[in-house]
């Protein structure tokens, strides 16, 4: 090995120049594609949610003009869970009812209500199976409505897009098929639909 480091040569002017028009010119596409993408899949998701409300339809086929399917959407419901809202209610009702779930904890300078959090637990978990703000005791039966105890959604609905797979029957997967169509000039991604965008609130996250 020399002592003495080989000088590193600049890269081709013309070839440099090349790369760095094509880089920058496919971000400005990219950026305008993303820009439109935005506002199809917000009307997507807003009429797929007036489908949902009027048919209860879960899932539909995306389609080429020629009807052939590249794609399928599936609505995917939200979660929800229950949590307590409102601790002192809570706190008093389990005071009241399980008593040996109930106990204080002193720390300098003040004392603080504590409920045991296997307990909480418990119960948040019988309101969570049944949708509803009662607890059922498991060793008496009987059933308690339960204050400060609300279910709150943990996940808005949202849509889940997939392309097709390739199969004997169409040996194309979804993404091929809309090269194809883009190539044959069968779709157009470049005129922009005339949309207006519904508000936020009324179409699930993505």
């Amino acid at each position: 090995m020399s002592d003495v480091e080989k000088k590193t040569e600049a890269p081709d002017p013309a070839y440099l120049a090349a790369v760095l028009r094509r880089r920058q010119a496919m971000r400005a596409r990219l950026d305008a594609a993303a820009e439109m993408f935005e506002e199809v899949d917000t009307e997507a998701a807003y009429l797929l949610t007036q489908q949902y409300k009027a048919t209860k339809s879960t899932k539909a086929d995306v389609t080429l003009d020629d009807e052939t399917k590249f794609a399928t959407v599936t609505r995917v419901g939200g979660e929800a869970e229950a949590r307590v809202t409102d601790r002192a209610a809570f706190q008093a009702w389990v005071r009241d009812t399980y008593p040996d779930h109930f106990g204080f904890r002193i720390i300098p300078a003040r004392t603080e209500v504590v409920v045991d959090d296997a307990f909480t637990d418990q119960v948040l978990a019988s309101v969570t199976a049944a949708n509803s703000p009662r607890y059922v005791d498991p060793e008496t039966q009987e059933i308690h409505d339960v204050p400060g105890v609300a279910m709150q959604a943990t996940r808005r609905p949202y849509f889940r897009w997939l392309f097709t797979r390739s199969s004997k029957r169409q040996p194309l997967d979804g993404r091929a098929l809309v090269a194809e169509a883009l190539q044959a000039g069968h779709l157009d991604l470049d005129t922009p639909l005339a949309i207006e965008a519904p508000p936020a609130e009324d179409a699930p996250a993505a």
